[in-house]
């Protein structure tokens, strides 16, 4: 079974339909949602909508410690590398790309915008769902 883990940073993003994601090979997907805040239970107050740059800066680490926490145990415990959908080059986006990385997951650029892709991505989402891998 591959972990699917979408990337939630903004009140928007959350309003927004996460993207959908077909694999060519025979797994089976797990959908995860994970918000940018302390709370999973009860999202507010995610690290795009802070409105403070300090507030932002303060929680950032610690933002990244837990996704790195949630992609190495969520590797270990299907024995493959979980994918991570991320929207956009916000402060969210870019914390769970390279926390994510660390921590054994393969990034996939989930939005068809013309921005260039964040460092760590190994993916691009296809319009059908299907997964190219990123060649520059």
């Amino acid at each position: 079974m591959r972990h699917v883990i979408t990337v939630v940073g903004s009140l928007r993003q959350a309003g927004e339909r996460p993207p959908s994601l077909r694999t060519s090979g025979e797994d089976d997907l797990r959908e995860t949602n994970w918000y940018a805040c302390n709370n999973q239970d009860e999202p507010q107050y995610l690290l795009d909508d802070t409105p403070t740059v300090t507030g932002r800066l303060l929680r950032a680490p610690v933002l990244a410690y837990q996704f790195y926490l949630l992609i190495h145990n969520t590797k270990l415990w299907s024995g493959k590398r979980p994918l991570i959908l991320i929207r956009g080059r916000s402060l969210s986006s870019r914390v769970a790309a390279y926390a994510g990385t660390w921590g054994g997951g393969d990034v996939v650029k989930a939005d068809d915008s013309d921005e260039p892709p964040l460092g760590p991505t190994r993916y691009l989402l296809q319009a059908d769902g299907g997964l190219e891998l990123r060649t520059d």
